[in-house]
């Protein structure tokens, strides 16, 4: 098992597993967390490790109504459903996200 196939495998993955998007796709990516430079460069960095600049088409910041919470809406043209797992796998493990959808 190589690193690619033992990815796919922890992310439940399997080459007969059929997906409900036709790849490649428009995807929009909801992230949420604290207002603060660490959590937007976190989160630039994981879309960066992830998307080519050509496929990364739109970048949306929304701050909260008291100023606390930065929404970021990443637009990507995906190429895989391992793509978007990945980038969901990173997000959500990274402590500065509370959130992504």
């Amino acid at each position: 098992m190589n690193d690619k196939t033992s990815k796919a495998h922890l992310l439940g993955h399997s080459k007969d597993r059929e997906s409900l998007l036709n790849f490649p796709e428009k995807f929009p990516i909801k992230i949420f967390g604290l207002d603060n430079d660490d959590y937007r460069q976190s989160v630039e960095k994981i879309i960066e490790s992830h998307v080519t600049p050509a496929h990364r088409l739109h970048w949306h910041e929304n701050i909260s109504s008291k100023g606390n919470y930065l929404a970021i809406t990443v637009t990507i043209m995906a190429q895989s459903q391992i793509q978007l797992d990945s980038i969901y796998l990173d997000l959500t493990n990274n402590p500065h996200v509370k959130m992504a959808l």
